[in-house]
């Protein structure tokens, strides 16, 4: 193993910064990190602008609760509980909402009051009432901002609810139809009068989105004060960008009873904590580099330490219930994330039951990617709020995972005191036939936790009759030549949207881009498909090497990732010779839709055990595969995919090397008090391996571990990246179950053969990591 003396030099890091992280962080230890910062992270100008003007530096982490799990909402920052009164609650309110100035939004002035109303222009038409106007307000009334009502013009004394949105278009038609006021103001991209303020608020410093949410109550102001307004029923619009606002707006002012939040991503109803890299989606570092504006600077200094922040979405939600709100998300939407929307739901429902509001917190769902929406079920969802339907509302769970209920209705159970109490002083094995013997023990013990699979028949070539279903959708290369159908929708498929679009909010870049081909591959047994990705050009009987990419948790957009600028792995690995193969993970993406119904088909099995299973047919499917040379098949997994990438490799020799990046904690070490997701991850959050959750108070007991996983590779490659501060896992127990492997391979006379990379980095994939593990995949071939 060629990584004594790195490892050497590693452990005095990693010793700092365990004797750091019992204490608080010093001055010396913060510049430290903005200098790693500034050299290791793309520069924003606004960031760099405000760091150096105030020379303020990063966040004592240290000194605050590290938890990768949604924070409590009914616990005090210094871990007091919340009492069952009311003003321990409005305390707590009013400490969520100082967190979130102090590093998110930037500090708010007091309410403004309403100065004087100018009247625009007025249109009236039989059926309703067109006004504009400009409200001032603020210091001398020196601040304005324009707004535009539709009014039906129906009874005398006839009081309308309201639909509240950041565009002066507002939802016109649709709210004058179902007998709403549609108001809009000027508080979007497009039209922003909330600009101003910077200026008129010198003492404080709020960001673009809290401007205009704080703007937001001198609108209502005015809506209250129409004769025609019904003051309960004032509801508000916000998507995207306009959607994180728009939650902001609704926790600033109590008199918006109803949210419809509409595909807010990361800022408003998916949680910084279950998005990011390690998510595939947006993240802090990505939105305050791209838009840095929106927060406030100091937010920056979270990216990658998102298990420090203090306050999340459902935090934000907490500061709007009990009133209502409606969380909207596309079906493939690239920054919605429904499964992370759901968990958030979950969590923030123990608010609304609280206050005895259940009913008020739902979700919508809709098909499409990012700017699908539907106002006439949000109007319905408004008519149910407000009492003018009676009719119940419907949404079925897409990850209705629940551990308890599986293990009742499978009827699995185990006696955790059976199994052996692991001996970290025990080596796995001194010597090869003891090894062997050892071998066939931890296969089974992975084939018991991952569950029984299904029965298959072997494949056949006999021609038996019947109807032959074929796949006929067109690949990506085929797409980006443009044969296929609108890729603005669900057609043709996930990957090839992300394709047709390209650019740098997916790596998907020019000019590799340009210079990768690729076809469609069917495998598995139920015929799942993938796409074999190769240097354009490939002369016919080529035979490449072949790399099989697992993404990790990408929910949207599975074997694709969003707001990446560097350059996506396919195209790196296709540049750099290789063939690669790429499909969604059961459960992700274009194969969502196999999340609900997998433990009613298959509760003696595990979706885990299936990702494993898939990559077995992956390569038995490469091998048949003309151009690709089937001794030469490696694996290559990010965050989930790195842990699956490892066992598949554990259960099939004919994976050649393996490469797995953030990809795992041991089991027996990921514990929530240490501030982890804790290995309940894999079966009461994720639900990947429900057996696991059986040793849940039993963590020494489980009966197999990765350190060996790893060794069943042995002697094949393996390289295990461990970021060191990756937010969500253990370095110093990945580096312990690496050198316990490696007593494995020693035996081999193969300790070259795994390698430990450590880069001094949170949770991600970054370009110069992503060069280094293609340099040690095309040391192999």
């Amino acid at each position: 193993m060629n990584m004594n003396r790195k490892i050497t030099w590693l452990l005095i890091l990693f010793s700092s910064i365990a004797t750091l992280s019992m204490s608080a962080m010093t001055e010396k230890e913060r510049r430290e990190y903005l200098e790693w910062m500034q050299k290791n992270m793309p520069q924003v100008e606004e960031f760099t602008a405000w760091q150096q003007k105030t020379g303020e530096l990063p966040p004592d982490f240290d000194a605050l609760p590290k938890s990768n799990l949604l924070p409590d909402p009914f616990t005090f920052l210094d871990g007091t509980p919340v009492g069952a009164s009311d003003a321990d609650w409005e305390k707590r309110r009013a400490e969520i909402l100082s967190l979130f100035e102090k590093y998110v939004t930037g500090s708010f002035p007091a309410k403004p009051e309403l100065g004087r109303v100018e009247v625009l222009d007025e249109t009236k038409s039989g059926d309703y009432i067109v006004r504009n106007v400009k409200l001032w307000y603020g210091p001398q009334n020196k601040a304005s901002v324009r707004v535009r009502v539709v009014i039906p013009d129906g009874e005398k004394g006839a009081k309308y609810p309201v639909i509240l949105s950041t565009s002066l278009a507002g939802w016109g038609n649709t709210a004058l139809r179902r007998g709403y006021i549609s108001a809009g103001y000027a508080g979007s991209d497009f039209m922003d009068d909330a600009a101003q303020l910077v200026e008129l608020y010198p003492d404080n410093d709020f960001s673009k989105l809290s401007r205009r949410a704080w703007m937001a109550q001198v609108v209502v102001d005015y809506l209250v004060s129409l004769p025609e307004v019904n003051n309960e029923q004032i509801a508000m619009f916000g998507y995207s960008r306009d959607g994180k606002m728009a939650m902001i707006a609704a926790a600033l002012d109590t008199r918006i009873s109803a949210l419809l939040a509409g595909s807010t991503g990361v800022g408003g109803v998916v949680p910084w904590r279950m998005s990011g890299e390690r998510g595939g989606g947006e993240s802090i570092e990505t939105t305050t580099r791209m838009f840095p504006d929106w927060y406030h600077p100091r937010f920056r200094y979270f990216s990658g330490h998102e298990d420090r922040l203090p306050v999340d979405a459902n935090s934000l939600l907490a500061l709007i219930a009990p009133r209502a709100v409606l969380m909207e998300w596309g079906y493939n939407d690239e920054v919605a994330n429904g499964w992370a929307q759901e968990q958030v739901y979950k969590a923030a429902l123990k608010v609304y039951e609280r206050f005895g509001k259940p009913e008020n917190l739902q979700l919508m769902r809709v098909p499409g990617f990012h700017g699908s929406n539907d106002q006439d079920v949000c109007v319905d969802f408004l008519d149910l709020i407000y009492g003018r339907s009676d009719k119940a509302w419907e949404y079925d769970a897409v990850f209705p995972w629940d551990f308890e209920q599986w293990k009742a209705e499978s009827g699995v159970s185990v006696d955790a005191s059976k199994y052996a109490k692991y001996d970290a002083k025990r080596p796995i094995a001194k010597s090869l036939s003891q090894w062997n013997g050892k071998a066939q023990e931890i296969k089974s013990a992975i084939n018991e936790m991952l569950g029984k699979a299904p029965a298959v028949l072997p494949p056949s070539t006999e021609s038996t009759g019947g109807f032959r279903f074929r796949f006929t959708r067109p690949g990506p290369t085929e797409v980006a030549k443009g044969k296929s159908g609108n890729p603005g929708q669900l057609a043709p498929d996930v990957h090839a949207w992300v394709i047709s679009r390209g650019g740098m909010e997916f790596g998907w870049l020019e000019p590799e881009k340009n210079q990768v081909e690729s076809r469609r591959v069917t495998f598995s047994h139920d015929s799942q498909t993938a796409d074999l990705y190769y240097p354009a050009g490939t002369p016919e009987g080529t035979k490449l090497p072949t790399v099989i990419w697992l993404h990790g948790h990408h929910f949207p957009l599975g074997y694709m990732w969003v707001y990446r600028q560097d350059l996506h792995p396919i195209l790196a690995l296709v540049k750099a010779g290789f063939a690669v193969l790429a499909y969604d993970q059961t459960g992700y993406g274009m194969r969502t839709d196999e999340n609900a119904p997998f433990y009613d088909r298959y509760p003696q099995w595990s979706r885990f055990g299936r990702m494993v299973e898939d990559v077995q047919s992956a390569v038995t499917a490469l091998q048949k595969e003309k151009m690709v040379d089937g001794e030469q098949i490696s694996v290559l997994g990010f965050t989930l995919g790195g842990a699956v990438g490892l066992h598949a490799a554990a259960m099939d020799d004919r994976i050649k090397q393996v490469v797995s990046v953030c990809g795992f904690t041991p089991f027996r070490a990921d514990k929530v008090e240490n501030g982890l997701s804790g290995m309940t991850r894999y079966s009461h959050v994720y639900g990947l391996i429900p057996r696991l959750g059986l040793f849940a108070e039993n963590q020494d007991r489980v009966p197999y571990d990765y350190d060996d996983v790893i060794s069943l590779v042995a002697p094949r490659r393996v390289l295990v990246v461990q970021n060191s501060f990756d937010r969500d896992a253990d370095p110093q127990a990945v580096r312990e179950a690496v050198e316990r492997a490696g007593g494995v391979y020693k035996l081999y006379d193969a300790e070259d053969k795994l390698t430990l990379m450590e880069p001094y980095d949170y949770g991600r994939m970054p370009a110069a990591t992503q060069d280094k593990i293609i340099e040690w995949l095309k040391a192999n071939q």
